[in-house]
């Protein structure tokens, strides 16, 4: 299920867990929130170029973020249907548990390392890069993904009227 030194690295870490209350409030940030700020950087990427020459190339690499974090997003979530790995509080003995998920929610692949490869606290350190290699797969999809559904995308204006001239 997991490997000695996926083990070892995931004891140390958490055992840094409950010794510091900065510490502590960092973890339970990055686990809660962190994902939501990087979304609204990632919208703050696009606003500060509204009415600008560099608003086409934003909002194409914003919609490129968009495919590859959609397809990450089913990429792990087929990936943890197919092959279930409990959280380790679920699966260990002695965890200490800093944010409070279910027993039945899936660790592998982390879904915040796959949709950002943000700093996952409550997984096992395999979860995480399994994580980041499902993002790193579902960037590389993104462009033919993308290029696939353009053609049907023109029928919405959004996409139509900001087109990026060649």
């Amino acid at each position: 299920m997991f490997s000695k030194l996926d083990l070892s690295l995931f004891r140390f870490l958490n055992g840094l867990a409950g010794r510091s209350t900065a510490g502590d409030a960092v973890v339970i940030f990055g686990a809660t929130y962190l994902i939501f700020v990087m979304i609204a950087l990632l919208a703050c990427y696009v606003a500060v170029a509204w009415k600008t020459s560099h608003f086409e190339g934003r909002v194409e690499n914003l919609t490129h973020a968009l495919w590859a974090a959609t397809i990450g997003f089913l990429a792990e979530t087929l990936i943890g249907f197919l092959w279930f790995r409990p959280r380790p509080f679920a699966a260990l003995e002695g965890v200490r548990k800093l944010v409070d998920r279910l027993p039945t929610e899936k660790s592998f692949p982390s879904a915040h390392a796959t949709i950002a490869f943000a700093l996952a606290f409550v997984h096992y350190p395999s979860d995480v890069l399994g994580g980041a290699l499902v993002g790193l797969a579902a960037a590389a999809l993104a462009a033919p993904a993308k290029k696939a559904i353009e053609p049907y995308l023109e029928l919405f204006s959004v996409f139509r009227d900001n087109k990026r001239k060649v």
